[in-house]
């Protein structure tokens, strides 16, 4: 008798468990229902907020103050992007986005098949409507977007500013927003984004993306994705970047760097003063001796702070992936590759060789010119 009413208890206690979902779900349908009179409404105490800035016509510019309220909790943004993926990662997306999502959501409100793109939204509707509808929303014409491999996060944000007309304080507040990275947040690559566009949605999207990427990267090579571990990677990864262009190269450049560090040896690379606001600029002697700050690795041991700046794929796999090698040094040569080398000794052969090389190559030019002035004299008869 006893195990028959423990048996039903169970299958109670089972039922109640799968109806909670449901009873969640239908109240949180409910309560992300807009009124039609204002996209948002205001509060009946609304608090005190700076003056909107103008806004310019064509890109509908708004304050951190209005995309901060447009975030809140049981309201749609006006522009969601929907990728190109599985039902999984659309969900993980939407939600990153600020879409105020259940778990219950996945299962009964959002379809099996979506229609990748972007979506405004002109008026306030709910949840169940918003996925009701969702392929039926036209999908936002997009322009290209670049992030140089290299680039600072002043130069995008400075470049990404001067295309779109956004306030440059509202995208570093939004990158920081999304992104557990000082710098090196987002991938350097083509992204595709909305002619009118706001701060928001444009950062979780751009460091949206690069986030797959280093996650699955990771999982590869590390079999977990750890944004405190893995900025080690982007940090070795944003050197590589800097001292060379060829990806064939990248993986011996960064076994130089781990051989160093493992030998307890300064990394003493020019690259990694390219930091912050010395991104494109050249490295002198003056800056090695006065530079004081953790970016002279001339000065001190280890890896910089924080990554320089972007990253390509490349760069970053051969981070994870380095070369198999005992190479301690490397140096460019006249072909714009590196001549690399296991020991000091070595090391010196190959600047002396590439210093004659040099000098060999001047000396040609200077003949050359000197017979094209010979030449270009004119004959007298």
């Amino acid at each position: 008798m006893e195990k028959r009413w423990g048996g039903l208890a169970a299958i109670v206690l089972l039922l109640l468990m799968a109806l909670l979902p449901l009873w969640f779900h239908s109240a949180r349908t409910r309560s992300v229902e807009a009124p039609s009179t204002a996209l948002h409404p205001a509060p009946k105490s609304p608090p005190k907020t700076p003056a909107p800035s103008k806004r310019n016509s064509q890109n509908e510019t708004l304050t951190l103050a209005e995309l901060r309220h447009m975030n809140r909790r049981g309201t749609l943004p006006r522009l969601v992007y929907l990728p190109n993926a599985d039902r999984g990662e659309i969900f993980r997306s939407l939600r990153r986005q600020g879409l105020p999502l259940w778990i219950s959501d996945r299962f009964f409100l959002l379809p099996g098949r979506i229609k990748p793109g972007w979506v405004r939204l002109k008026r306030p509707i709910s949840l169940r409507e918003f996925f009701e509808k969702i392929n039926d929303f036209p999908r936002e014409k997009t322009r290209r977007v670049v992030m140089y491999s290299g680039d600072s996060l002043d130069d995008f944000v400075r470049n990404f500013s001067r295309q779109t007309r956004l306030n440059p304080r509202a995208i570093f507040d939004e990158y920081f927003r999304f992104s557990p990275y000082l710098e090196g947040g987002i991938l350097a690559g083509f992204y595709r984004l909305p002619y009118r566009l706001s701060a928001g949605p444009a950062m979780a999207y751009l460091t949206g993306q690069s986030e797959k990427v280093f996650a699955r990267l990771a999982r590869k090579y590390l079999r977990e994705y750890d944004p405190a571990g893995f900025k080690r990677y982007l940090i070795v990864a944003s050197i590589v970047q800097r001292e060379s262009w060829h990806p064939e190269e990248m993986p011996r450049i960064a076994a130089v760097i781990y051989n160093r560090l493992k030998r307890g040896m300064k990394l003493q690379m020019d690259a990694t003063l390219n930091y912050g606001p010395y991104s494109h600029r050249i490295v002198t002697p003056e800056r090695i001796r006065h530079d004081s700050s953790r970016f002279n690795t001339y000065r001190y041991k280890g890896l910089p702070p924080e990554p320089l700046g972007s990253v390509t794929r490349d760069a970053l796999v051969a981070a994870l992936h380095p070369a198999k090698s005992s190479d301690l040094y490397f140096v460019r040569n006249l072909s714009g590759t590196h001549d690399f080398a296991p020991d000091y000794a070595t090391h010196l052969a190959n600047i002396s060789r590439i210093k004659a090389e040099r000098a060999r190559l001047e000396r040609a030019k200077k003949a050359w010119n000197a017979l094209r002035k010979r030449s270009a004299k004119p004959r007298h008869r």
